[in-house]
């Protein structure tokens, strides 16, 4: 059975005859493209803040809601609950796949419209499911890992992560590893004390043993020395006669962050990153270069859909445990929705300062219109 197409994106033109960056929004479940960027363009008069900017709103297209028994809606993919995110996420993965493979091709067209090697003045943008489509495709990265294609932004309002909880799992083997692993050497430690301290009644012990005969059976010179130890004829290099260490990692074993990223990839149907990829913060490698994408968390403290504490989670998720740079804000008296005054000005500083993205004043505007009302 053939996919159902995705509607055409609604698409708005630079105001201004230049065009420096491209903005792809994703509206939330059950909305559209013209119901949600048209609003978010007026409220936030968008055009005229970003006139060199080009606005793609895409739609999702109608998938049957699980939770609403079956009823057509249009949704990125089929999300059984808001109040628990990672409920039924067996209905999630085709939805979360076909989306980020269209995601994907909308990125793909504009930095082809912008000019080679422009993924950086790409920004994705996404409200509530929206924002978790984006953000779980942003993670999964390309399909082909040589790609060193990095956008230029991340802005995310009201969302959580998908599979946060798998994701929390993998990452959080690590941290078992090191307690583990301290407490080995803590008593490593403790046995080399005890070793060296020794006690008076200790010292006399030894004396007497040195009269008698050694006490170390595998000690041939020890008349209690005998044909059966089982280390004899071990190679040197063995783990049982040298300092073996049990919390060592296997040579072969894929760092954590990229066990967590294939583990998008495989739900994206993507190839997988290899085992021996390095993660690096000087960005070196291409195949974790999405990582290296600046986001920008923002959520109403007040949300009645969605938890501001799965939005937190999402922030430390990204930034804690995979490395990424990410800026989390959340806003008292505010619901599931966003607001202009600061929301959406915490935004537009952000785009300036970090992707160096033309916004002008509202200030500037308001001048400008009143000089155009005395002509």
């Amino acid at each position: 059975m053939s996919r159902k197409p995705y509607p055409t994106p609604l698409v708005v033109q630079p105001l201004s005859g230049e065009h420096t960056h491209t903005i792809i929004s994703l509206h939330g479940r059950g909305s559209n493209a013209e119901r949600f960027g048209r609003e978010l363009l007026v409220s936030a008069n968008l055009q005229g803040r970003l006139p060199t900017v080009k606005f793609v709103f895409p739609t999702a297209r109608k998938r049957r809601s699980t939770i609403l028994k079956k009823i057509p809606i249009h949704q990125w993919y089929d999300n059984y609950s808001l109040e628990d995110p990672g409920q039924r996420t067996d209905l999630q993965v085709d939805g979360l796949s076909q989306t980020a493979e269209f995601i994907r091709g909308l990125v793909t067209e504009e930095a082809r419209i912008l000019g080679e090697a422009n993924h950086s003045k790409i920004i994705l943008w996404g409200l509530s499911q929206g924002c978790a489509a984006g953000i779980f495709a942003l993670l999964g990265g390309w399909p082909d890992t040589s790609e060193g294609n990095t956008l230029g932004a991340f802005i995310g309002m009201s969302g959580w992560l998908p599979f946060e909880q798998q994701l929390c799992e993998i990452i959080r083997s690590d941290v078992n590893l090191v307690l583990a692993e301290d407490n080995y050497q803590e008593m490593q430690s403790e046995d080399d004390s005890s070793e060296e301290c020794e006690s008076d009644e200790e010292l006399e012990a030894d004396v007497y043993s040195e009269q008698d005969f050694s006490d170390n059976p595998l000690d041939e010179s020890s008349p209690v020395h005998d044909d059966s130890n089982p280390f004899k004829g071990l190679k040197e290099d063995s783990p049982l006669c040298g300092d073996f260490n049990p919390f060592e990692e296997d040579e072969e074993e894929a760092p954590l962050v990229i066990q967590a990223i294939n583990h998008v990839r495989d739900i994206l149907a993507l190839p997988m990153i290899p085992n021996n990829t390095q993660s690096s913060e000087d960005g070196d490698s291409t195949s974790l270069c999405h990582l290296h994408t600046p986001v920008f968390l923002g959520h109403g403290a007040q949300d009645p859909k969605v938890s501001a504490r799965f939005g937190e989670k999402m922030s430390r998720m990204l930034s804690d445990s995979l490395g990424m740079d990410v800026t989390w804000k959340e806003y008292q008296g505010l619901g599931h929705w966003y607001r202009v005054e600061d929301e959406i000005e915490d935004i537009l500083g952000f785009l300036r300062d970090r992707v160096n993205l033309p916004v002008i004043p509202e200030s500037s505007l308001e001048k400008q219109k009143g000089q155009e009302k005395q002509l």
